[in-house]
């Protein structure tokens, strides 16, 4: 994959919308401020945050970049708290840099705090309805967060507001009562509450779209085509919904030709596992044509015996997810790679791999496939090493190809090598750790490998590390305090996180290098 010499060139072109090319000075001085420089070096997830809030308003101030950057209600620890920033430059995206007292009004009021500290997920909520509005009025925070519609059990329910911050994403705060009359929909009903897996379907088609009609939504929640045994069939909303995502409402009838496609049949009923597959592919650009899924379903390079290959279709689906249908060309140039064959045929393993890393990403190029199929640190006795090549895709997953470099210098730490040889099972459990989040940091595996909580009679614990690494899969490393949180409160025994913690580690962007983990308990995550 190729990327662009210059990194930050999107988030000066951000800041610069509009304005006309910048000065090389005021470029210069922006990039080398020493407060956007870490480890010696640009600080990119900085800049991105402050391109965020300067978003068409020009270079900002030093000072003002400086103020910011320095507020002590952003610091955590001593350090600047990214998580935060990252919350209000979401808020000020566009709006230029916000007063001091604006922040500290914010993360001090009240209704945000929970256990004497600011409550992160109620912000990442407000910031998510805010996102480019500005600063909302404290009365405003405690007055939807008071709300008894949202209210369950005496507090405040977590999971309905995080649908309606869905639906009004840098919409600002809902009326009260377009709330209480989505809530209260006979249709959204089950068991005398408001279905929650409906509403988030819901949400997610009405994602930034503001709150929907009530016609709308009874109208597609009773569309025959959407019934099964008498009942609402809540697996093809969850396809619909991923197609139609931040789209708005999808007409009856675009519904109903979908659904009745004569393609995606079988023995004379809809046939589920081709929808989901479809809807993987159309993810948040709405219903395909007829003709498209026709000529994909009938491409010859996707047929076996006969009948198309489901498993290759999963795997197209995978690299095309929300990218829209293939080319036929691209799909018969990927799948008769030479690199990708095995005995004459294609080598379904290989291709498992190399659809995890460029899931969402579109079809590589197929010098990019030989290149990392051919790399001398992948192969062993000779052949390509698959167990390794795993690894590697697990980690990369939707990450695209890692650089030969990367992969040669996580194979040669020394702290993942065991009588002179890469230790796999450490390495699998890095993975894990690691799964969707890229490459870690050589200092980071270390100082996990080292941690005097994760030793046994001199040596590092595996069975515990096993533990851990399936605790955190997906999660990024987790900091000695935790680690050590886990081991004496619980035995590692029947943990889980809560789901809106779950979902928040696991986003792409949110950033591990900040310990966000000191600020869970143990109670939090029982």
């Amino acid at each position: 994959m190729r990327l662009s010499p210059y990194p930050f060139i999107k988030s000066i072109s951000s800041i610069c919308n509009g304005k006309g090319f910048p000065k090389a000075g005021d470029l210069d001085r922006l990039l080398k401020l020493p407060s956007l420089q870490k480890d010696g070096q640009l600080d990119r997830q900085l800049l991105s945050s402050i391109s965020s809030i300067c978003h068409g308003k020009g270079f900002p101030k030093a000072e003002d970049v400086d103020t910011l950057l320095k507020l002590p209600s952003l610091q955590k620890d001593g350090q600047l708290d990214r998580q935060l920033l990252s919350s209000i430059s979401s808020i000020c995206n566009g709006k230029g840099f916000p007063k001091v007292g604006d922040v500290d009004t914010l993360l001090k009021l009240p209704s945000l705090q929970k256990d004497g500290q600011l409550d992160r997920q109620l912000l990442s909520a407000i910031s998510s309805m805010m996102k480019s509005r500005g600063f909302p009025k404290a009365g405003d925070v405690d007055t939807l967060l008071k709300l008894p519609s949202l209210q369950k059990n005496g507090q405040l329910d977590r999971q309905l507001l995080s649908s309606i911050s869905s639906i009004c994403n840098g919409k600002g705060f809902p009326n009260a009562g377009d709330l209480d009359t989505l809530l209260k929909l006979p249709s959204l009903q089950k068991d005398g509450q408001p279905d929650r897996q409906l509403l988030s379907s819901i949400s997610s088609i009405c994602n930034g779209k503001g709150f929907p009609k009530a016609g709308d939504v009874d109208t597609l929640l009773k569309l025959p085509s959407l019934q099964k045994d008498g009942q609402f069939d809540r697996q093809l909303l969850g396809s619909i919904s991923s197609m139609m995502g931040r789209r708005g409402f999808p007409k009856a009838g675009d519904v109903d030709t979908l659904l009745k496609l004569p393609s995606l049949q079988k023995d004379g009923q809809l046939d589920r596992q081709l929808l989901g597959s479809i809807s993987s592919m159309m993810g948040r650009r709405g219903f395909p044509k007829a003709g498209d899924v026709d000529t994909l379903l009938k491409l010859p390079s996707l047929q076996k015996d006969g009948q198309l290959d489901r498993h290759l279709l999963s795997s197209i689906s995978s690299i095309c997810n929300g990218k829209g249908f293939p080319k036929a060309g691209d799909v018969d140039t990927l799948l008769k790679l030479p690199s990708l064959q095995k005995d004459g045929q294609l080598d379904r393993q290989l291709l498992s791999s190399i659809s995890s890393m460029m899931s969402s990403r579109g079809f590589p190029k197929a010098g990019d496939v030989d290149t990392l199929l051919k790399l001398p640190s992948l192969q062993k006795n000779g052949q390509f090493d698959r167990q390794l090549l795993s690894c590697i895709s697990s980690m990369m997953r939707s990450r695209g190809f890692p650089k030969a470099g990367d992969v040669d210098t996580l194979l040669k730490l020394p702290s993942l090598q065991k009588d002179g040889q890469l230790d796999r099972q450490l390495l699998s459990c890095i993975s894990s750790i690691c799964h969707g989040k890229g490459f870690p940091k050589a200092g980071d595996v270390d100082t996990l490998l080292k941690l005097p909580s994760l030793q046994k009679d001199g040596q590092l614990d595996r069975q515990l590390l096993r533990s851990i690494s399936s605790i955190c899969n997906g999660k990024g490393f987790p900091n000695e305090n935790l680690v050590s949180q886990i081991i004496e409160s619980i035995g590692l025994k029947n943990l889980e996180l809560p789901e809106y913690i779950d979902e928040l580690l696991s986003s792409e962007n949110f950033d591990f290098d900040e310990n966000f983990w000191d600020s869970l308990s143990i109670d939090e995550i029982l």
